[in-house]
């Protein structure tokens, strides 16, 4: 066939398929309003050679970079002697079909020509001899493409693991000054041009730090550094998602953007961790394991793994510019041949057929629900006594005041936003603010947690030296750390301050009238702890001038009230200043059925603190445990003056409706306190606490205006996934991520307050796969949640489904066929005076609900049987299947 035929046909393919392309979903599209999505690019490609390469970068990229003609020993082979043909062809292609250009690389120790380095004798040269050729090679180079590629990777790969410089010639001969010289070169050539610097493996702690002060550096000397480059080599197991993410804060925070460059993700088993081309394996059989296919179970790790590293560079759009796939399938992946020659791998977004993977099908077009509405009802009693205060699965109060306004927060686990706060001028009437830390640059609660984890007994105080409130907390997995606000009623609390000298948990702060204020917290006592569920209480100095620890900690209470009864889990510290008396209050007994109260006095802040006479001054663990309507686990307390002098304590409280079983979680309740000799008593010895249920109208999650105020999500959601139109519905993309997974899924919700409830709304969702799911969820965890919604069943039918999941395990689904559909199918779960709960359906306003399966026995849900600490979840769930 003659040379001019074979190329027509080949761009007649390639124009076919961009034709058969047009109007079809584009990664481009669904991404470009976060930043640039780019991949390499090779000769052979843009050539012609590899027609559907060319389309899917056409349809699906918006961003290129040079895959090797721009590298030195391609483009400049000798002194004297330039290859342009291959990097013009690259630049024109770039510019013909509108994507911007990156280069690639203006100094790296691999694949550069010989000769740089050496004279004509073959010795090494001179430092002025190497710096002359350097400013020729960049002038050159980067002036021929001046004002037509928007950056250039000025110096790559430069430093090795324990964060010291690579031993490259550049480096031998001219120690560190190589790469701001390379910076200078560079922005004399094309001043307009930004700069970038770029390695691999930048999750290593001493890498990242080197190019953190190299960085700094370049700023300093008022030298150009617009970027640092994260190649994204990753594979199964490294690198560690949050660590990632850590090191892509810390370069941020230098001033400079973050790009992810030479993204790809192997599946093959790990051989050793290397980016330098050079390096090889020996071949083995295991370590090539898929070479018929990938088998599904590791294809939906990848998948899960490679969209969870995606919605964390959307997460920080804010500075993450571009993310660059190194390739764009996996055919012709440089991973199939390294480190070992001969190997199938699957490291990109589109296969070898070029088709997107199931992750990138989801975000391109992701499957969605659409919920006309959400309300939640109780129909209790409006005159009902003031506990719970805040009924629902609120534990873990602290209160403080300020002139006539009172505010509470609560515990909130796994759950975004993190800790409620509540607002009241009469302790009677609450009404939730929202929460104080409502930003996932606040609260990241990572995949893998469990719903316990997250954030752990808040405490908020007023500091009348400097007019702030300080909410301090301990976050399960990152430490402990306060967020301040002048005013808790805007909602716009700091981002965090870590406390790294601060230990354990439930952290809580104390002001003194003399200006210095202390820290206390629960942590392992200051020697070996003589029995399970031994703790102290340590308190240490802070200067909220610094927002720092100062002087050493010490223990102020050891084990608790009485050691020789060997009381476990002395928790909740609080301290307080009566006159020239300073009270120290704690939990004791951990937060089961014998929890309580207990409290010490001492003349100074810092102690002696020795037990009041009376103690505990709150529990219900003396009374019978089969008492009718019992409150229990009563303890977790904060106390509160009012204007007039008397005092009130919030307290954390359970409702069991039999045993031991409670489906609402750890509620605040409230109760006066009395002084007696000299100390406070919040409720005398063998009182029970009496509490009522409380009527809420009929409350939607959302409006048009947006999320409800006590509307959460289940972790924190790192890229955007659900929307309300403006007929006021909340549409939810049906991602691949169910309830089980230990993951954020597409879920919004609310706590129940009460057994007796109706939560009901309408969704309108077609399911084309068996795991597609759009309904309502009661959810306690992971493992214990029940579903009720739109799927198909084993025929292919759209049916409404009903599966409760406990320990996790499925108990089953009952389902029912829909026989008409005139719009969104209505939704209903109803709990009841015994402790269940019903579901039901119907397919219009107009036609009567029916039951599907038999009623679900809370128990399932309960903290005796799932466990855990929370309560029951209530609310709205979509979930899709792309693969």
């Amino acid at each position: 066939m003659k040379p001019y035929r074979l190329f027509s046909l080949l761009l007649a393919c390639v124009g076919a398929t961009v034709a058969l392309a047009q109007g079809q979903p584009s990664l481009r599209d669904a991404v470009g309003k976060h930043f640039l999505i780019g991949t390499a690019v090779n000769v052979h490609q843009i050539d012609g050679h590899d027609p559907q390469a060319i389309a899917t970068v056409k349809q699906h990229f918006n961003a290129i970079v040079a895959e090797n003609c721009m590298k030195h020993a391609v483009v400049h082979p000798a002194e004297n002697r330039w290859n342009w043909g291959p990097a013009d062809r690259f630049v024109r292609f770039g510019e013909e079909n509108g994507l911007t250009i990156t280069g690639h690389t203006l100094i790296w120790h691999g694949q550069c020509a010989p000769w740089m380095f050496v004279d004509e004798a073959g010795n090494r040269v001179s430092a002025e001899v190497l710096k002359q050729r350097m400013r020729t090679h960049i002038h050159t180079l980067v002036g021929r493409y001046k004002g037509r590629i928007k950056g250039w990777d000025v110096v790559n790969e430069a430093i090795v693991e324990d964060g010291s410089y690579r031993r490259s010639p550049y480096y031998e001969i001219l120690g560190e000054e190589f790469i701001p010289l390379a910076f200078q070169y560079a922005h004399e050539a094309d001043p307009d041009a930004e700069l970038y610097l770029n390695d691999y493996g930048m999750d290593v702690p001493g890498r990242c730090q080197t190019y953190v002060r190299i960085i700094k550096e370049l700023k300093a000397r008022g030298l150009r550094i617009d970027a640092m480059g994260m190649q994204g080599h990753m594979d199964m197991r490294n690198p560690d998602i949050n660590r990632f993410e850590r090191h892509m804060l810390d370069l941020a925070a230098t001033g400079v953007n973050v790009m992810i460059t030479e993204w790809d993700m192997s599946v093959l088993p790990f051989v050793f961790y290397s980016a330098n081309i050079t390096d090889t394996a020996a071949y083995e059989a295991r370590l090539n394991p898929y070479t018929q296919g990938l088998p599904d179970s590791v294809g939906r790790a990848w998948n899960t793994r490679m969209r969870q590293f995606f919605d964390l560079f959307v997460k920080h759009a804010d500075f993450v510019t571009r993310v660059t796939t190194w390739g764009v399938s996996d055919g012709n992946s440089w991973k199939n041949g390294f480190p070992i020659n001969g190997r199938t791998d699957y490291p990109l977004l589109f296969d070898r057929n070029y088709q997107m993977k199931p992750f990138v099908r989801e975000m391109v077009a992701p499957k969605t629900a659409t919920f006309d509405h959400f309300t939640y009802e109780v129909k209790g009693d409006r005159n009902a006594p003031a506990n719970p205060m805040l009924p629902g699965c609120y534990p873990d109060p602290s209160i403080c005041r300020k002139g006539n306004d009172y505010y509470v927060v609560n515990s909130s686990f796994s759950y975004f936003p993190g800790v409620p706060i509540w607002h009241s001028t009469d302790l009677k009437r609450w009404k939730q603010l929202g929460y104080v830390l409502n930003r996932p640059s606040q609260l990241t609660v990572p995949d893998g947690a469990h719903i316990n984890h997250g954030i752990y007994a808040p405490d908020i105080k007023y500091n009348p030296h400097n007019g702030l409130f300080y909410m301090i907390t301990t976050g399960m997995g990152y430490g402990n750390f306060f967020v301040t606000t002048p005013d808790p009623k805007k909602g716009n609390w700091s981002d965090p301050v870590r406390l790294p000298d601060v230990g354990g948990i439930d952290p809580s702060l104390f002001f003194d009238n003399d200006g210095r204020a202390y820290i206390l917290n629960n942590d392992a006592p200051d020697h070996e702890p003589e029995w399970g569920g031994h703790r102290a209480i340590w308190m240490r100095e802070f200067d909220w001038r610094t927002g720092r620890t100062v002087g050493k900690a010490h223990v102020v209470v050891d084990g608790g009230v009485d050691k020789t009864t060997r009381p476990i889990w002395i928790e909740g510290p609080h301290l307080y200043r009566v006159g020239d008396t300073y009270y120290l209050m704690c939990a004791e007994g951990g937060t089961g059925w014998i929890h309580s109260e207990v409290v010490f006095r001492s003349d100074s802040p810092t102690g002696p603190f020795t037990p009041c006479a009376v103690n505990p001054i709150l529990t219900q663990r003396d009374l019978p445990n089969h008492r009718p309507s019992p409150v229990a686990c009563a303890g977790h307390a904060d106390l509160v003056q009012t204007p007039k002098g008397d005092w009130h304590a919030v307290f954390l409280a359970t409702r069991p409706y039999r045993g031991q079983h409670d489906a609402l979680g750890r509620e605040t309740f409230v109760l006066p306190v009395e002084w007696r000799d000299g100390q406070p008593i919040i409720l005398p010895a063998g009182q029970a606490i009496p509490y009522g249920v409380r009527t809420v109208e009929p409350t939607p999650l959302w409006t048009k205006k947006g999320l409800a105020v006590e509307a959460m999500f289940v972790r924190t959601p790192l890229a955007p996934w659900h929307q309300i139109d403006k007929r006021g519905r909340l549409r939810l993309d049906a991602r691949s991520v169910g309830l089980a997974d230990y993951r954020q899924p597409s879920a919004i919700g609310r706590w129940i307050t009460d057994w007796t409830f109706t939560a009901e709304t309408a969704v309108a969702f077609a399911p084309t796969a068996a795991n597609d799911f759009a309904g309502l969820t009661c959810f306690h965890d992971d493992r214990a949640h029940i579903r009720f919604g739109l799927t198909l069943d084993g025929d292919g039918r759209t049916v409404v489904a009903l599966e409760a999941v406990a320990g996790g395990k499925s108990q089953g689904v009952a389902t029912a066929a829909i026989e008409s559909l005139d719009g969104p199918v209505q939704l209903r779960v109803e709990g009841d005076n015994s402790v269940a709960y019903t579901f039901f359906y119907r397919t219009s306003p107009r036609a009567a609900w029916t039951q599907v399966g038999q009623p679900i026995s809370a128990d399932l849900l309960s903290t005796a049987t799932a466990g855990g600490f929370t309560g029951t979840y209530v609310g709205v769930f979509a979930t899709g299947d792309y693969h």
